[in-house]
This record gives C-alpha cells, structure tokens and sequence, in this order.
C-alpha cells in the first residue's frame, strides 16, 4: 500500500517460535499486538455487537409504520406506552387531519387502525393513538439533555417504504452536534435545538425514533440535508429533541392544537458582542415583566445566551403559557424574572378542531390519578369530610414588615361547604368565612353580619374549595378541559424558580363562576395537585397557589403548605392535624 495507508500482517513465518502476534505497519512504524490483546479485544467487539443486536430486538418492536387511511403513503412513528400512544412528525399526519384516522403496521406483520390526537405544526411532531390490541410494545424517552457529540445513536423506520412486513429498517451512526437550530418554513416545521446526527435518515424515516444505545428515545427524526440533484441524506439528519418533545406531550394526548410560546420581542447582538433587546412589543410578556430595549440578556432559564439563534433555539423549545426564567442586566445590575409566553399561531389551512371526547378522557385519567393520590383508599374518602388548622403567615411579600400570624379551625363536610373560624391564643374565636362553588361570604362571630368577600378573596378560596370538592367527585363536568402543560418547579415565584423535573405539570381547566376560571397543574408521577393559578377574566386579576408537603394522615394525602401569591395576596399557610370529621 502507498504510505498513507495501513497493512495489517499476520504472517506464520513471522509469528513462527513465538505467541501468537498482530502485527501492524501504519505509516512505516510497526505496532505488535500480542495475542491475548487481541483476543481481548475481538471479545469486547463482540459482546458490543451482542449487546446492540439485543437492543434492536427489544425496541423495534415498538417502530411504527405509517399509512393514510386509503393504506398508503410512508414515514415512520414509535410507541411510548403500553396503552398505544405514539410519536411522530407533524409532516406525516399532516394529510390524515381531515378524518383523523389512519393505519400503523408493526413488526409482527399486522396493520392496527390508528387516531390521530394532538399536533404540533411549529415543531413538526403529533401524536397517534394505536388501537386493536392489548399491551403494546413500547420503548421509554430518554433525557436528550445528557445526550454528548460522539455518542452512539440508532435511527429506526421506513425508507422508501422499503418495510412490506412493516419490520423497521435499522441505521447506525453518532451523534455530531447538539442544540442545532434549524428554519421552518412558513411559520412550521421549526427545528429548535436539535439533535445532528450521521446515522442515515432518508425519505419515510420522517417521524420514527432515534435511539441511544440503551434503546431509549432522545429524538424524533424529521429533517435531513439532501443532495442537490436528489432527496437522499448526504450525512446530516435532524431529531426534534425528547426533552422538548416531553413539555408538549400533555397537550398532544389531549387532542389539542398545541402552540410553541414567544416574549414577542427579539433580540440583537452589539457591537461587543453582548446579546440586547432590540424590540419589544406593548404588553408583550416581555414588557409586562418590566424588560425594556437596551437590557442585556444573560441566560433563559440558566442557559447562557450568546447569538440571536441560541435565543431562538432555546426559546422554541417551550410550549404557550409556559414560565422561563430570565436574568437581565442593566447598568451594571443584574435581575431575574419568571415570564410566562405567549402564544404563537400555526400556520393551518383549516381550523384544527378538538375532539371533545378525547379531550375529556384526558381530564378523567389526570383526576382519576389525583382521587387515587388523595385518598389512602381510592374508594374510601372520609365518610362525612375532614377538619384541619391553619396557621397564617402574612409576610411573604417583599418589604412588607408584616409578620403577623392568625390561627383557623378549618372543615370542609363532603355534602357541604368549607368553614373558617378564626381562633385567638385565649382559646376564643372569631369571624367565619365560608365558602362554597357558588359564593364566598363572611360571618361575624355572632352571625349578625354577612357580607360578600371581595372578588380576589373569593376567587383563592373558591378554587382552593374546589380542590377538595368537586375536582375528587368521580363526575367530570362538561366544561372541564385538559389544556395542556405546565412547568414542575418546586414553586413559582417572580424571580425565583426551583429546579425543574423532566415530566411537566399536567393542566385541568375549570370554570369556577362567572369570568373567573381556575388551571390545576397535576405532577402525572404522584397524581398530586402542586400548583392553582386562578384568573378573573373580566378584570385581569390573577393568584398563583402552590401546594406542597404532601403527608399521608391515614384517611387522606394533603398538602402541608400552601403558599398564595397576586390578586393582593401574599400569604403562607401551614396546615396540620388533618382529620375526618365524626
């Protein structure tokens, strides 16, 4: 060979007398590699080989081909359940909208009628529901956050419909850049820190997993650089990320069109090479958290910002509605902001319309899971409700000097309203309130004098009033609606915001009277209620709850702590000796 090449000599002349040798001649040096090395060696390679068939066995089963409802077309999906739920792009799915139903074949030769639930056109991603069998071969989403340049990575699915058994073809490759930022096309088909990578994706890969070596999801395949002169990959294949992808989940099992979020305001970088605000506009997130142009932009949500892409890449990540943290300089000063986004709007050709009914099969898993969670027996809340005290601690708000404490005996009967009656050290009590779903009102200790709560007060208690009522009855009303997700921070407060855990909050909507409309955030692995944010439409008035210390007390899981913030709320509750009432 030419001197830029490599002989590999195994030669019984040479070897002849001693222990068996590799030897190498690489760029006119000579390597010896003793026998048992490469025995050693060889026996590593196989045990990899092993390990990545077996892993191939295991999850290709859960690959999913993809077909309209007339059986035809291609691309790819994956199962993530074992009740059939499924991911894919939204460029798959994009033309069974119009009945929703389709077909999806899997590795053991059989096609499965398949629904067509929530899409996400920005980030390219819907999900399907399988249906006509059992339990369904499914694979789990791994975190795309610890996911290194270099890593090993498998992409599964149908090119060029290539699969007639609907068995996956398999590539193979590394991961070759992270966090890429990739531009949609007509407001869709954003690719927002995503996943680069050289394993073949091609035509009909669309929509199909990419795996890492331990067979769990890290990506969604959608987008690949082609050739000029023809549409097969040239070495570059993008992966929506899965960690992205977990954020919007909620919102695509529950039917809905789901909506990435925006500060509506952009950003530049100087001329030193800091990145500023350049434009924001009039009640935008952005503005409302006290941003302006000019103010420099450290970090969204603790990853540092240095380009207008990574602003981009990052911020498209999150759904509508959702809290990112900001930390702003200006003059030399540094603060944070919790801003929830706004809205932005898909590009549609026809109004994507809910399908109530799977919507509402959301709300009753989601409370479902919180009844379970509340009551040590699912189907045995206290036969007559529960009792409970309250200490109140008025200064959590900033600089406000008032530490002033009050103590309640608190009730709430199952049939009946939830009572207040303010306790003093003496042992003598005073005013109650009491609350139900259709009014708040306040009475003197002697009962001579009633009176409306004002709408601020009312709206707390009511939703709190909820959430030990109604939100527990086994009948889910018509007007609740799953709407999506929310963040799990530990708690959210202007400025400061704990670390958040992989899955998102699940949110249930619910009118509570007039204009005023409660969202409960439910953490999906304890089925628990962590966050109320209530709003009263008609005059903007808005409060944030946050539950927490969730104790078993025998009869009843209820949190320990509840902190209230806005509406000109600012309040700690702590709550003990929880207790059926006889």
């Amino acid at each position: 060979m030419n001197q830029r090449g490599v002989n590999i000599v195994c030669s019984c002349e040479l070897l002849r007398g001693l222990p068996a040798m590799l030897v190498i001649v690489a760029l006119g040096a000579t390597i010896v590699v003793a026998g048992d090395t490469f025995r050693g060696a060889m026996d590593v390679a196989t045990r990899a080989e092993e390990k990545r068939v077996a892993v191939v066995d295991r999850v290709a089963p859960s690959v999913v081909c993809m077909y309209d409802a007339q059986k035809k077309g291609g691309g790819s999906g994956v199962i993530i359940d074992r009740d059939g739920y499924g991911l894919t792009n939204y460029h798959v799915v994009a033309g069974m909208l119009e009945t929703r139903r389709s077909w999806g074949g899997l590795g053991d030769g059989e096609l499965y009628e398949m629904e067509i639930l929530g899409i996400d056109p920005t980030g390219d991603v819907a999900m399907f529901r399988l249906k006509g069998r059992g339990v369904l071969p499914n694979v789990p989403l791994g975190d795309s956050d610890r996911v290194r340049v270099g890593d090993s990575v498998m992409a599964m699915g149908n090119p060029f419909i290539l699969s007639e058994d609907y068995s996956p073809s398999v590539t193979l490759g590394i991961v070759t850049g992270t966090h890429r930022y990739q531009k949609g096309s007509g407001g869709n088909l954003i690719y927002t820190s995503c996943l680069q990578t050289d394993a073949a994706i091609n035509p009909g890969n669309s929509g199909g997993p990419l795996f890492n070596d331990r067979g769990e999801v890290i990506g969604i395949n959608g987008r690949i650089s082609v050739d000029v002169r023809g549409r097969f990959n040239v070495g570059f294949g993008y992966a929506i990320s899965s960690n992205q992808i977990r954020r919007f989940i909620p919102a695509l099992r529950a039917g809905l069109l789901a909506r990435h979020g925006t500060l509506l305001a952009t950003v530049k970088v100087d001329d030193g090479g800091e990145v500023r605000f350049d434009k924001i506009a009039a009640r935008s997130p952005a503005h409302d958290a006290g941003i302006r142009v000019g103010d420099r932009l450290v970090s969204l949500d603790g990853t540092a910002i240095g380009t207008g892409n990574a602003f981009q890449s990052v911020l498209g990540t999150y759904p509508a509605d959702w809290p990112v943290v900001l930390e702003i300089e200006r003059d030399a000063e540094r603060f944070r902001r919790v801003v929830r986004l706004a809205p932005v709007e898909p590009n549609l050709r026809k109004p994507f319309v809910v399908d109530r009914e799977v919507n509402l099969r959301e709300v009753r898993r989601v409370l479902d899971a919180y009844r379970r969670a509340t009551f040590v027996d699912a189907h045995a809340p206290p036969p007559n409700g529960w009792s409970w005290n309250v200490t109140r601690d008025r200064g959590l708000a900033e600089n406000s000097g008032d530490s002033s404490f009050a103590c309640f005996d608190a009730s709430q009967p199952i049939d009946g309203p939830l009572r207040m009656r303010r306790r003093y050290e003496d042992g003598s009590t005073g005013a109650e309130f009491v609350y139900d779903d259709a009014s708040a009102t306040r009475h003197s200790r002697d009962g001579g004098e009633t009176y409306s709560l004002p709408v601020e007060t009312y709206m707390v208690e009511a939703s709190l009033f909820l959430l030990n009522g109604e939100l527990l009855d086994p009948t889910v009303p018509d007007d609740a609606t799953h709407a999506g997700a929310d963040a799990a921070y530990q708690r959210l407060v202007d400025g400061v915001a704990g670390a958040e855990p992989i899955d998102p909050y699940e949110v249930i909507e619910w009118p509570i009277a007039g204009s005023i409309v409660a969202r409960y955030s439910f953490d999906s692995a304890s089925g628990w209620c962590m966050r109320v944010r209530v709003r009263d439409e008609s005059t903007g008035a808005e409060a944030t709850i946050e539950l927490m210390g969730h104790t078993d007390w025998g009869h009843v899981v209820r949190p320990t702590v509840i902190e209230v913030r806005g509406a000109g709320h600012d309040y700690r509750d702590e709550l003990s000796n929880w207790e059926p009432i006889p």
